[in-house]
């Protein structure tokens, strides 16, 4: 049997393989931030639906909860170009932080004292791997200065491990918070604000006593029991956050439970098909062997002999098809990595956890694929086996062909759910965003380039447009797919209660005129105009703020100071977020010293050659200045590269799926053409054709193919409007999905069970009824 043990052996490789992989993928998701020291102690407070929290929050909450053990705090400081020793800047990103977050989360120092690390003013704490990129290693790094921006300089007094992969805290450096003057605005948004329990018991004691805290926190609100209700403020659990939150204003972006839920799933059908292949070409190995089991069993051997016997056969190969696995895992990988953006290693599966995961997937296989074929040939009574013939419409006939339903209902629904995967991401790639996207390239204004920008700004872009290959030139604040700043604006004279917050993005006159965004009504900012106190607002936002006659009315920002302003334009509604949401109010301030990128326009054809251009220009104008940038397309596909991800790998197992169905179907197809060998001789002696027998033999295969759809459509039809309702614009499910998925189901069934019945129809009807 070694055409059938091979197709076994590779069939549930391929499966355990892929459950591998996947396994692997669900854990690094599963395992984010719990490598801190006693992760289920720490838990980030966050306001109204805010991942931020406000200055003051920290220390009242440590006042309030003898519960606290320590309680930290973060802000971001934004990117910066960092040199040292007069060399290049690079770029970098790093907080404002508490010394207190070095206990809440047990960072470990290389260099540096602790008892100094964040506590004293001008210095800085940095990472083990920026101290490596800035001065080789970690311990020369302690007493040398630090230049950020061209703009300020800090003495390094320690460095840490850096912060493990598998967390949502990033970062290159710390600055102490203290040297910072923060204040004690409740309202003001601004802080992580994390608190380490002392035990478990001390974390629902504080849970139990957060309304009373939230009444002291709000004494004086007018609404504070609703606060209380909703509540206002939270305390979410450190290991959730990758997970679980989509807060506004999040340290970066976080995964999807979602996905994780069907990775589990995948992994599961796939794991399932391989079982049920497994033990389908298994049972008809066996059901072969029938006369060898009657011979047995008349010779003497006893049933739990015989179950052991077969019992030992599923083991062998299983524990063959694991080693191949393996091979077939580290093979696979890079693959699959650069397929899902994912980054596991191939030396991971070998860690003592992954080995157990491993052996518990093995031994899932053999109990669920072997003991049912071991019970059942030996339960067979001597007399029923050596009459082979009776046995053809048993028992095992029935489970083999309700395996090969499950198996093609599984395919369709991956090769469905992979369709309708892309035809939303191409939704997303192709709809009309309301702006140019296309050759706008970002550059990040750092240092001694921000510098000269803001000194001079005209100059600076007069510069960048002389070369041919630039169109125009703007510069703004917060990028488009950002999140962008949400504060108060209101119609001047009206209470800021009465109008829902709006997104602001700060900008100057060129930046619209980059984009090519349609105004309805005004104009775009000038330098013609004294726009130092303007606003334009995209449509939701005139709706919003309940403005008839835009043009010309004062609003205030009630967030910066009460900072009034005329509105001077009206821009049609583009999407400047992900298509996930329904376009909110936006509000467009001129203020170009808030901004902190430019932004160009290309012309089409050669940009390689056009950024090599436009670099040589920065370095004339800003010698030694750092140059990043990134193109708005790219920036775009990024919003959507989870779901990118998810089509990907479907795609990927959906092929998958279909090969170990095949092999299921095979070993049927090759049984079902050996058990009728005679019967087809019959018919052709009786004059029967190839094509009315091949005719024969495929009608029950297809009819299962029909049975597999008629689950297979309802099952893909509610999961995946499940997962299109996360979207505010999508697609809808339509027929010539499920016929494309079917035709091809039906051509890959018709070509394995053309291959055997095509060749059994040839057979000389002699050979057939005489091959007993």
């Amino acid at each position: 049997q070694r055409a059938y043990n091979a197709l076994n052996t590779i069939g549930l490789a391929t499966g355990i393989a892929c459950g591998l992989i996947i396994a692997m993928f669900i854990k690094q998701e599963l395992s984010y931030d719990r490598s801190f020291a006693k992760s289920d102690l720490i838990y980030r407070a966050h306001i109204n639906g805010w991942a931020k929290s406000s200055p003051p929050l920290a220390a009242l909450m440590g006042e309030y909860f003898p519960e606290i053990e320590s309680v930290g705090r973060f802000a971001f400081s934004g990117s910066h170009g960092v040199s040292a020793e007069g060399g290049l800047p690079i770029e970098t990103s790093g907080y404002f932080a508490d010394s207190t977050v070095l206990k809440v989360f047990g960072f470990k120092l290389l260099a540096g004292e602790a008892d100094q690390a964040l506590r004293i003013g001008e210095t800085v704490v940095i990472t083990e791997s920026l101290a490596k990129r800035l001065f080789g290693d970690d311990k020369s790094a302690i007493g040398k200065t630090l230049d950020f921006d061209g703009s300020f300089q800090l003495t390094v007094n320690a460095v840490m491990e850096d912060v493990p992969e598998n967390s949502h805290l990033k970062f290159d450096y710390l600055f102490p918070i203290k040297a910072q003057s923060w204040g004690d605005n409740r309202g003001w948004m601004v802080m992580y604000t994390y608190a380490k329990f002392k035990s478990a018991e001390a974390s629902e004691k504080a849970h139990d006593r957060m309304p009373g805290f939230i009444r002291s926190y709000y004494q004086g609100e007018p609404n504070v029991e609703k606060l209380v209700t909703e509540p206002a403020i939270r305390l979410q659990p450190l290991t959730d956050i990758h997970l679980k939150s989509a807060n506004e204003q999040e340290m970066g972006p976080n995964g999807s439970l979602m996905n994780v839920y069907i990775f589990i799933a995948v992994e599961a059908l796939i794991l399932i098909i391989a079982c049920a292949n497994f033990m389908s070409l298994f049972t008809t190995q066996a059901i072969r062997r029938v006369k060898e089991v009657g011979m047995r069993k008349v010779l003497g051997a006893k049933p739990t002999q015989l179950m052991v016997q077969f019992f030992v056969e599923v083991v062998m190969l299983a524990f063959i098809s694991l080693f191949l696995a393996i091979i077939l895992y580290q093979v696979v990988l890079p693959y699959y990595n650069n397929l899902a953006g994912a980054s596991l290693q191939p030396w991971q599966i070998f860690q003592s956890d992954n080995l157990l995961i491993m052996f518990s997937i093995l031994a899932v296989i053999i109990l669920s694929s072997g003991l049912y074929p071991a019970i059942f040939i030996a339960r067979f009574k001597a007399g029923s086996f050596l009459r082979e013939q009776g046995m053809a419409r048993s028992f095992p006939n029935v489970v083999r062909a309700g395996l090969v339903v499950f198996q093609f209902s599984i395919s369709a629904i991956l090769i469905a759910s992979t369709i309708i995967v892309h035809q939303q991401m191409g939704l997303l790639q192709d709809k009309q965003l309301g702006f140019d996207k296309d050759q706008v390239v970002f550059v990040r204004l750092y240092g001694k380039l921000y510098n000269k920008f803001m000194k001079d700004r005209q100059l600076f872009k007069n510069e960048l447009v002389r070369d041919a290959d630039v169109i125009s030139v703007g510069s703004v604040s917060g990028l488009i797919g950002d999140d962008l700043s949400v504060e108060s604006v209101v119609p001047q004279g009206k209470e800021s209660e009465m109008f829902p917050s709006v997104r602001l993005q700060r900008v100057d006159e060129g930046y619209l005129e980059v984009l090519h965004v349609d105004f309805i009504s005004g104009r775009n900012f000038s330098n013609q105009f004294n726009d130092s106190a303007s606003y334009i607002l995209n449509e939701a936002a005139v709706k919003a703020l309940r403005i008839e006659n835009p043009i010309g009315q004062v609003v205030v920002n009630t967030s910066t100071g009460n900072k009034a302003g005329k509105i001077v334009g009206v821009v049609r509604d583009f999407h400047f977020a992900s298509l996930r949401t329904k376009i909110e109010p936006l509000v467009i301030e001129y203020k170009p010293e808030w901004t902190g990128s430019l932004a160009l326009k290309l012309k089409g054809g050669n940009i390689p050659q056009s950024m090599k251009k436009i670099e040589a220009t920065i370095e004339k104008v800003a010698p030694n200045s750092l140059f990043v940038y990134s193109f708005l397309d790219d920036k775009l596909d990024a919003l959507y590269r989870d779901e990118q991800n998810l089509a990907n790998v479907f795609q990927f197992f959906a092929a998958l799926a279909i090969i170990i169905a095949c092999l299921g179907l095979i070993s049927l197809c090759a049984y079902t053409v050996e058990r009728r060998t005679k019967e087809i001789g019959v018919r052709k002696v009786l004059g029967a054709n190839v094509t009315s027998l091949v005719t024969m033999l495929s009608a029950r295969f297809l009819f299962l193919v029909v049975m597999a759809f008629a689950v297979a459509i309802p099952v893909t039809t509610y999961f995946m409007s499940q997962w299109l309702d996360h979207f505010a614009y999508k697609i809808d499910i339509q027929w010539w999905i499920f016929v494309v998925t079917a035709i091809i189901i039906v051509a890959v069934t018709a070509a394995v069970v053309g291959f055997h019945t095509v060749r059994a129809a040839l057979i000389n009807p002699v050979r057939s009824l005489r091959y007993e």
